[in-house]
């Protein structure tokens, strides 16, 4: 099998049923979907507890329906599939599972910890940042954007989750 076409040579790409740059910024929100994908993977080989792992193969799979919809991508074969109101409910439920496993906070908490905690950290960054050229390309759709907007939130309180469940004692900025 060849694994390129040698069609974006020019510079371009195939999405929404055209070519464009791929320097446009829907290409770079794709772009950063991708990255976080690759990354929530990364963190999934760190993390040892279960619940956590099967959450996050869920948001991968939702990432990689978002990046579907993003693209313009329709499998004929199949009906379409979109990020919609369960999907975000399921990351405003997670929220909730895992702040209940947590003490409350107003501080900022240093991004320290072990592999699997920090990994989640890393993917919160890149969720923020997503979320940022999501907007940046003119995406409007509601359950997209709350998607991702709770996306950064799950994360950090799997971090926290993961550190507490690791005996992994939060570093709490102070101002002194």
């Amino acid at each position: 099998m060849k694994y390129y076409s040698g069609s974006g040579d020019d510079g371009s790409t195939y999405i929404c049923n055209s070519r464009v740059a791929k320097t446009d910024k829907l290409v770079k929100a794709i772009g950063d979907l991708d990255e976080l994908n690759a990354f929530l993977g990364n963190a999934l080989s760190k993390i040892k507890y279960g619940s956590v792992k099967d959450a996050l193969k869920r948001v991968e799979h939702d990432l990689y329906l978002l990046s579907g919809e993003l693209s313009g991508y329709i499998d004929d074969s199949a009906p379409a599939e979109k990020v919609l109101e369960n999907n975000v409910k399921f990351i405003e439920d997670s929220i909730a599972f895992y702040a209940k496993e947590i003490k409350d906070t107003t501080n900022f908490i240093y991004p320290n910890g072990f592999d699997g905690a920090t990994s989640l950290n890393v993917c919160r960054t890149i969720a923020r940042r997503t979320e940022r050229t999501v907007l940046d390309a003119g995406v409007s759709d509601v359950y997209i954007l709350k998607y991702l907007n709770r996306l950064s939130s799950l994360l950090f309180v799997m971090f926290r989750y993961v550190n507490k469940s690791d005996n992994f004692k939060e570093d709490i900025f102070r101002r002194d």
